[in-house]
C-alpha cells in the first residue's frame, strides 16, 4: 500500500508540473484545451493512458504547447508505443527551452532509444520535409531530424521546394540501432544560354558585388523565376535586362551592346591599301573607321607591298589619325628558286614591276630591258637579242641567258636561244613584274643560266575575274589584238587564259653594202611578220596546271644567209610550246615540297629565196620534243637555317633536223638519225642567317648530259647590312653552257658548215661586290663592281665555203670583263618614279689561261676589241602623273656606248665601231576605274635617233639599222 502511494504522489507531481501555463487571454478555445488537459491528467492518474492519450492529444491540437506534447510522450511511452514517444519527447526537446526541464527529457529519450530503431535523416541542403512511406500520411518534421521508430522497412522521402524529391529504402531497420540517412537533393533549375556579339563580356547575375558568373558566350544553371541580368564589356555601355527562367528549359537571350566609339583616319600614299582591324577587313585607304575605344591591332596590306602593322589607342570622341608610306615587296623568285627580297637575293637584281610595264607599255621583252643596268640589245631583222654586262655574242641569239616564265625555262633546245621580241609573245599583257638576275643562275638553272636569268612573272592569279580584250599598235606596224579571262572555280581554285595576235607589214631598208644586188640595195615590204599567242593556268590551292603556246612567222629583209635581197618569201616560222603540272604542297610550317612534269616542244621552218644557180629554194626544219620532270624539297631547321634539295630531267626524244634544196637534203638527222639526247641534275643549297645583319649562301649543282659529259657549278653568297639603311653583297659563283645541237652536229655536207662534235661547254666565273643604300624609304641608291672570266667560249671558224667550211671551237683565249655600275631609284608611288643608272665594263680576250695573264689582264695579241661589247650603258626612267591620277606621262632616255663589229681577230677585215646611240620615248598612258577603259598613246626613239647595231657573219652587212622613230598606241577594255 505504501509503494503505492508513493507512485501515485509522484505521478500526480508530474502532472502538476506538466500543467498548462495559463492564458493570458482566456477564450472558449483555450478553455477547451485547458478541460481536455484536466481529463487527460485525471485519466493519467487512474492509469487509464489511452484516455489520457486521447485528451492530451485533442488539447495539442487546440492549443498546441510544450507541455501537453511532453504529457502525450508518456502516455505514449505507458502505452509501450516506443516510436511515438521517442517522436513526442524529440519535439519537446526541441520546443524546451529550460535546462532542467531539457535534461529530464533527454533522460526520456535514452530510456526508450533501445527500443526503438532511430533513423538520423540528412539532406544536402537542409531543411527538406520528411515522409515515411506515403506522403499522404503526413510530414514527420524537416531535416536534419532524427526519428525513433519501430523495428521494420521503411521508404525515406524528403521534399523541398525548388529541387527534385529524393527517396531512399531503409530495409531492415533494428530496434537499438542508429541508421544515418543521407541524400542529396537535386535542384529544380532552367537554363539561361547568353550568346550574340558582345562576345568577350563580363555576365553579371541579380546584382551580385562579386565576379561575374560567366563570360559571353556561356550558360548558366538557374533556380526557375526571374533574374536580373547585367552585361559589363570594356570600351561598352553595360546593358541589364530580366529573364525569366523556366524550369528545366533554356532561355537563351542575345543582348547587344553599344560601343563607347572613337575614329581613326588612315591614309597610305599609294590609295587602295586593305585596312584590317584585329583581324578583320574593314576597307581600303583612304577610309575613316568608327572603333571602340581601348587598343587595336592595325593592319595595312597591298598587292606588291609589304604589309604594316601598327597598334593604335583609341580614345572615346576623339579622331586618331594614321598615315603610312608602304614598302615595296620587291620579292624575287628567280634568284633562289623561292620568294625572297631582293636585299636578301644571293644575286644583282632588279624589278620590272606592273606599274612600269603598264606606264611605258614596252611591246616586247626585250623593250622591257631596254636600260635596265647592264643590260643591252640589238636586232638584225630576224631575231631581237639581248646582251647582260658586255657579253653579246653576235648569232648567239641569247643562247647564254635563261628565260623563264613563272620558272618554267623557254630557251629552245636546238640552238639554246631565248627569245625576247615578238618571237616570244605577242605582248606583255599578261604578265605582272619582269625578273632580271644578273650573273651566272647556273648551280639553279643549269645551262644558258650564264651570264643571266630573266624571269617572266605572270598576274596574280587571285584577281578578280572577268574578261578584258585589248587593241594596240607597236614597232614599225605591228597591229595586236587579245582577249584574256579569268573566273573562279570556287575557293582557292580558278582558271584564267589569254589569246592574242599580232600582225606587221614591217618597214623598207637601204643596205648600201648590197646595192649591186637586183634591187640596187633596197628591201621593201619584206619585214613582215605574223604572231600568236595561246596562255593559261588552272590551279586548286597547291595544284598548278599551265600552257603556253606561241608561234611567230618572220620574212626576212637582210639578204642574209646569200638569199635574194627583199624577196618576201624568205622567210622564219618559230614556235615554242610547254605544258607544266606542278604540285607544291606544304607538308609542315618546316618541310615544303615541289614536284613538276613537263611537256615541251620547238619547232623551226625556214625557207631561203636563192637563185638557181645557187640552189634555188632552201628548206630548213627543226623539230624538237622532250619530257622533263623535277622533284625539290625545302627544309627550313629553324628560323636561320635552311635546305633546298632537287633533282631533275630530261628526255630529248625527239631531235629531228633537215635541209634541203632544189638540189635535194644536204642535211637530214631524222629518223634513225636523230640527235636524242638527256639531261640530269641535281642541286643542294644552305641558306643560314647568321645574325640580324649577317646571311650566308653556298650552293652546288651537277648537269650530267649525254652529249659531252658534267659539269660542276657553285655559288657562294655573303650578304652584310653594315648599318640599318646599308645592305652589301659578296657574290661570287660559276655557270656552264652546253654546246647546243645545232654547234656540235649541223652539217649541210660540207658545202657552207660541218659538224663539231667534239665541243666543250662554255664556263664563266663571277664575282661581285654591290651595296645598296636607302636614302629614303623610297628612294635606294646602289654601286657595284664585278668581274666575269669565260673560258672554253664556242666560236666559229673558217669562212663559209666549200673550201673552208665553217665549224665550231671552243676558243684558247679566255674572255675577262671588268665593270662597275652605279645607280639611283626612286620607286613607283601615287604614279612617281624615277631611276639613273650608269654601267662601265670593258672586255677583253686574254693571251692564255695562265693567272699571271689574268693578273696583268695580258690582252690575246691577236684579237682586236670584242664586238658588241658596249663600253658605257646609260638609262634614266621616269614617270609622273597629269592632271589626274589616272594619266601618266612616262619618258626614257637611253645611252649606248660605241660597239665594235664582228671583225675582231687581227686576221679579218678592219674593225669598225658604230656610233653612240641616244634613244629617246615618250609614252602617256591611262586608266579609268569606272568605264574599265585604259588606252596608251606614244613614240619610241621620238628623236628619230638613226643608229645601227653590228651583226654576225651569216650577213653580209657589218651593222643594221635600228628602228628611227615608231609609234604605238593602244585600247584595253576591261568587262
Amino acid at each position: 500500500m505504501r509503494d503505492f502511494l508513493l507512485r501515485l504522489a509522484a505521478v500526480l507531481a508530474l502532472v502538476l508540473w506538466c500543467a498548462p501555463i495559463p492564458q493570458v487571454a482566456a477564450d472558449d478555445l483555450a478553455d477547451e484545451a485547458d478541460l481536455h488537459f484536466r481529463l487527460g491528467a485525471e485519466r493519467y492518474t487512474a492509469f487509464d493512458y489511452r484516455g489520457a492519450l486521447e485528451h492530451f492529444l485533442a488539447s495539442n491540437r487546440l492549443v498546441p504547447n510544450r507541455n501537453v506534447i511532453y504529457n502525450i510522450a508518456r502516455s505514449y511511452e505507458k502505452l509501450e508505443r516506443y516510436a511515438e514517444a521517442f517522436r513526442y519527447y524529440d519535439l519537446a526537446l526541441a520546443a524546451e527551452t529550460d535546462p532542467e526541464a531539457k535534461q529530464r527529457i533527454e533522460q526520456a529519450l535514452a530510456q526508450i532509444r533501445p527500443h526503438v530503431a532511430l533513423l538520423d535523416i540528412r539532406t544536402t541542403p537542409p531543411g527538406a520535409s520528411i515522409y515515411l512511406d506515403r506522403k499522404d500520411l503526413g510530414a514527420r518534421g524537416e531535416t536534419p531530424r532524427a526519428l525513433g521508430l519501430p523495428a521494420g522497412r521503411y521508404t525515406i522521402l524528403v521534399e523541398r521546394p525548388g529541387y527534385f524529391p529524393a527517396s531512399k529504402q531503409l530495409p531492415d531497420a533494428a530496434a537499438g540501432t542508429t541508421t544515418v540517412v543521407e541524400l542529396a537533393l537535386r535542384p529544380i533549375l532552367g537554363t539561361l544560354r547568353i550568346e550574340g556579339s558582345a562576345i568577350g563580356a563580363a555576365a553579371i547575375l541579380d546584382g551580385s558585388s562579386g565576379a561575374a558568373a560567366c563570360t559571353i558566350p556561356c550558360s548558366l544553371e538557374l533556380a526557375p523565376g526571374v533574374h536580373a541580368l547585367r552585361i559589363e564589356l570594356r570600351g561598352h555601355k553595360p546593358a541589364e535586362l530580366g529573364v525569366n527562367v523556366v524550369a528545366s528549359s533554356t532561355v537563351t537571350v542575345r543582348p547587344r551592346l553599344d560601343a563607347i566609339t572613337g575614329t581613326a583616319l588612315v591614309t597610305t600614299d599609294e590609295a587602295g591599301a586593305l585596312v584590317s582591324i584585329d583581324g578583320q577587313s574593314r576597307g581600303f585607304t583612304p577610309v575613316v573607321l568608327s572603333l571602340p575605344i581601348g587598343p587595336h591591332t592595325l593592319r595595312l596590306s597591298a598587292r606588291g607591298y609589304r604589309d604594316i602593322t601598327r597598334e593604335i589607342l583609341i580614345v572615346a570622341e576623339q579622331q586618331q589619325r594614321l598615315s603610312e608610306s608602304l614598302p615595296h615587296a620587291d620579292e624575287v623568285q628567280a634568284a633562289s628558286r623561292h620568294a625572297e627580297s631582293v636585299e636578301d637575293a644571293p644575286s644583282s637584281v632588279t624589278i620590272i614591276p606592273r606599274e612600269e610595264l603598264l606606264a611605258f607599255a614596252y611591246p616586247t621583252i626585250a623593250d622591257a630591258l631596254q636600260g635596265v643596268r647592264g643590260m643591252y640589245g640589238w636586232n638584225d631583222r630576224s631575231y631581237a637579242s639581248t646582251g647582260v654586262r658586255g657579253l653579246g655574242v653576235l648569232g648567239s641569239y641569247t643562247n647564254r641567258e635563261l628565260l623563264l616564265l613563272d620558272g618554267h625555262p623557254t630557251n629552245d633546245d636546238w640552238i639554246g636561244s631565248a627569245y625576247v621580241g615578238f618571237d616570244a609573245r605577242t605582248d606583255l599583257a599578261d604578265i605582272e613584274r619582269i625578273e632580271v638576275v644578273r650573273g651566272p643562275g647556273s648551280v639553279l638553272y643549269g645551262t644558258n643560266a650564264f651570264s643571266g636569268v630573266t624571269n617572266l612573272v605572270t598576274r596574280y592569279r587571285d584577281e578578280s575575274p572577268g574578261s578584258e580584250a585589248g587593241v594596240s599598235t607597236a614597232d614599225a606596224s605591228v597591229g595586236r589584238l587579245r582577249l584574256r579571262t579569268q573566273q573562279s572555280l570556287g575557293k582557292d581554285a580558278g582558271i584564267w587564259s589569254s589569246v592574242s595576235g599580232a600582225h606587221g607589214a614591217g618597214r623598207d631598208f637601204f643596205f648600201p653594202e648590197l646595192n649591186r644586188a637586183s634591187m640596187g640595195g633596197y628591201s621593201r615590204g619584206a619585214d613582215g611578220l605574223d604572231a600568236g599567242t595561246v596562255q593559261g593556268r588552272v590551279f586548286w590551292k597547291w595544284l598548278t596546271a599551265q600552257w603556253f603556246l606561241h608561234s611567230q612567222d618572220k620574212s626576212l629583209p637582210t639578204g642574209e644567209y646569200g638569199t635574194l635581197l627583199g624577196d618576201p618569201d624568205t622567210h622564219q616560222r618559230d614556235t615554242r610550246s610547254f605544258v607544266e603540272l606542278r604540285a607544291e604542297p606544304k607538308l609542315s610550317d618546316r618541310v615544303q615540297l615541289l614536284s613538276r612534269v613537263h611537256w615541251n616542244l620547238y619547232q623551226f621552218r625556214g625557207q631561203y629565196m636563192r637563185t638557181a644557180a645557187d640552189g634555188g629554194i632552201e628548206h630548213d626544219r627543226f623539230d624538237g620534243q622532250w619530257l622533263g620532270a623535277e622533284q625539290r624539297l625545302v627544309i627550313t631547321a629553324n628560323d636561320a637555317l635552311r635546305f633546298t634539295l632537287g633533282a631533275e630531267g630530261q628526255l630529248h626524244y625527239r631531235v629531228d633536223a633537215r635541209a634541203g634544196d632544189d638540189s635535194g637534203y644536204f642535211l637530214n638527222d631524222s629518223g634513225a638519225h636523230q640527235r636524242t639526247y638527256q639531261v640530269g641534275a641535281a642541286y643542294g643549297l644552305v641558306e643560314l642567317s647568321a645574325s640580324q645583319t649577317l646571311r650566308l649562301q653556298g650552293g652546288l649543282r651537277l648537269d650530267a648530259y649525254s652529249t659531252f659529259g658534267q659539269s660542276w657549278n657553285p655559288r657562294a653568297a655573303v650578304i652584310w647590312k653594315p648599318y640599318a639603311r646599308g645592305n652589301t653583297k659578296f657574290l661570287g659563283g660559276s655557270a656552264f653552257r652546253a654546246p647546243s645541237i645545232y654547234e656540235l652536229y649541223y652539217n649541210d655536207g660540207g658545202l657552207t658548215q660541218i659538224a663539231s662534235p667534239g665541243l666543250q661547254p662554255e664556263r664563266m666565273y663571277s664575282f661581285e661586290i654591290e651595296h645598296s643604300h636607302k636614302l629614303s624609304p623610297l628612294v635606294t641608291g646602289i654601286a657595284s663592281v664585278f668581274t666575269n672570266y669565260v673560258t672554253g667560249l664556242i666560236v666559229s671558224r673558217g669562212t663559209g665555203d666549200a673550201t673552208d667550211p665553217l665549224h665550231y671551237a671552243n676558243s684558247g683565249s679566255p674572255l675577262v670583263s671588268l665593270g662597275a655600275e652605279l645607280a639611283l631609284r626612286r620607286e613607283w608611288r601615287r604614279g612617281f618614279m624615277l631611276e639613273v643608272s650608269y654601267g662601265l665594263q670593258r672586255s677583253s680576250f686574254l693571251a692564255s689561261g695562265s693567272l699571271s695573264d689574268l693578273l696583268a689582264l695580258h690582252k690575246d695579241p691577236s684579237t682586236r676589241q670584242v664586238a658588241n661589247s658596249p663600253m658605257h650603258l646609260a638609262a634614266l626612267k621616269a614617270a609622273a602623273p597629269l592632271l589626274w591620277r589616272g594619266l601618266t606621262l612616262a619618258t626614257r632616255l637611253t645611252l649606248q656606248g660605241p660597239r665594235y663589229d664582228r671583225y675582231q681577230s687581227t686576221s679579218d677585215p678592219v674593225q669598225q665601231a658604230t656610233d653612240v646611240a641616244l634613244i629617246w620615248d615618250v609614252v602617256l598612258s591611262g586608266h579609268d576605274d569606272r568605264s574599265g577603259v585604259g588606252y596608251t598613246v606614244g613614240a619610241y626613239n621620238l628623236a628619230d635617233q638613226r643608229y645601227a647595231t653590228p651583226v654576225s657573219t651569216e650577213f653580209v652587212q657589218r651593222t643594221i639599222r635600228e628602228n628611227g622613230r615608231t609609234f604605238l598606241a593602244g585600247l584595253d577594255l576591261k568587262f
